[in-house]
């Protein structure tokens, strides 16, 4: 059996391909036609059994969204259980030197790639896809099933071309230089696509996260935020809004004074921003004694809660934080791990029922460090 399927694409490529012998049913995927295919990819992988939506390979020829944009949604779809055993794909890293350095979508790919932690071209040893100069043209080792696959396209020479206008496209969208793209820019174009980057399938390096370099938050509705101290019967919760750290740094400070110099003990902080890496700095977070933190977002539209601050919070925000979220989300699950919990010393709490939101008892809260550090669900045990 050898088949080829030319999915409704719009003006794009989307080719399914399977082939094998018997019941032992082999698939490969080229490209995903533009960002409406996506639905239909969908719908024909989640017709697959769960434990059957595997491709031996998915070849993604080219930047153009007509090629990309469905592709981008796929991979980002992690809902959907779908595995590639090797992904072709030339990004800018790829590329061949160029005196000059649709470049952003091949952006947003390089980001979902590095976010579900696959290798790319594993058949060429994670080298470019593409034909030499000279010699014999490349041909892996067959696929699984026993196709054979021999490269016919793109020379050194195109991959050179394209290098030479990638920079120029990327700088065009403000998204700076491509070794580095601005990556609040990068999510930014990737939400207007209805893309979400996935994060944290690779290990998480909380020290690093934690030490990224802080870059305060300039948006001037943010600054204009009311930000409370809420204190009743003994208990207290600081209600950050979104403002900036530095305001809420000075103030706090100002109120130490005024009560003699004595720390300041609050129960719960709601931090600042949704959890931004722009508005929570380490310095803020040493400017309270506080155990429990609370992150109010879906992660939708801006990607709430930011790893960098989530990061600071675990290192800088006690012996033993409690990290309290309104949602279980792509962003924040990835901090339900056990080992991460177990080496910081932190909880995790998420809801039992995320129509309803998450409630906080300050009265219930835990004042000493618990015995053991797992995930909580729905209360406090």
């Amino acid at each position: 059996m050898f088949r080829i399927e030319m999915l409704p694409a719009q003006q794009g490529d989307a080719l399914w391909i399977e082939y094998g012998s018997g019941e032992s049913v082999h698939r490969v995927l080229i490209d995903g036609g533009t960002p409406p295919t996506y639905q239909l990819l969908k719908q024909r992988i989640g017709a697959l059994p769960a434990d059957d939506r595997i491709f031996d390979l998915f070849i993604i020829t080219h930047i153009d969204t007509d090629h990309i944009g469905g592709a981008l949604k796929l991979l980002a779809d992690r809902a959907l259980g779908a595995a590639f055993r090797d992904v072709w794909f030339n990004d800018w890293d790829d590329l061949p030197p160029c005196p000059a350095r649709g470049p952003v979508d091949g952006a947003l790919m390089a980001r979902v790639l590095q976010g579900l932690g696959i290798r790319r071209n594993r058949a060429f040893g994670g080298l470019p896809v593409a034909v030499p100069d000279r010699g014999a043209l490349p041909s892996p080792d067959p696929l699984p099933g026993g196709m054979v696959l021999t490269l016919l396209s793109p020379g050194i020479s195109q991959l050179v071309n394209l290098q030479c206008t990638w920079e120029k496209a990327l700088r065009k969208a403000r998204l700076g230089d491509p070794a580095h793209p601005n990556i609040d820019r990068l999510n930014e174009l990737a939400r207007r696509k209805g893309v979400q980057i996935p994060r944290g399938v690779a290990p998480i390096d909380v020290e690093a996260l934690s030490d990224v370099r802080f870059v305060k938050d300039r948006a001037r509705a943010n600054g204009s935020t009311i930000a409370v101290l809420a204190e009743y019967g003994g208990r207290s919760c600081l209600l950050a809004g979104d403002a900036f750290p530095g305001v809420l740094m000075s103030c706090l400070e100002r109120l130490r004074a005024a009560r003699g110099g004595v720390p300041i003990v609050i129960d719960a902080f709601k931090l600042p921003h949704h959890g931004s890496r722009r508005n929570v700095s380490i310095e803020l977070l040493g400017a309270v004694d506080c155990a429990t933190y609370l992150f109010s977002t879906d992660g939708s539209v801006f990607g709430h809660p930011d790893p960098e601050a989530v990061a600071r919070v675990i290192r800088y925000g006690g012996s033993s934080p409690t990290l309290a979220f309104n949602y279980r989300s792509e962003q924040n699950q990835i901090w339900d791990d056990e080992q991460l919990m177990q080496r910081f010393g932190y909880r995790v709490l998420y809801p039992q029922d995320e129509r309803t939101g998450l409630m906080i008892d300050l009265d219930a809260l835990p004042t000493a460090k618990p015995a053991q550090h797992r995930r909580l669900e729905g209360g406090w045990s």
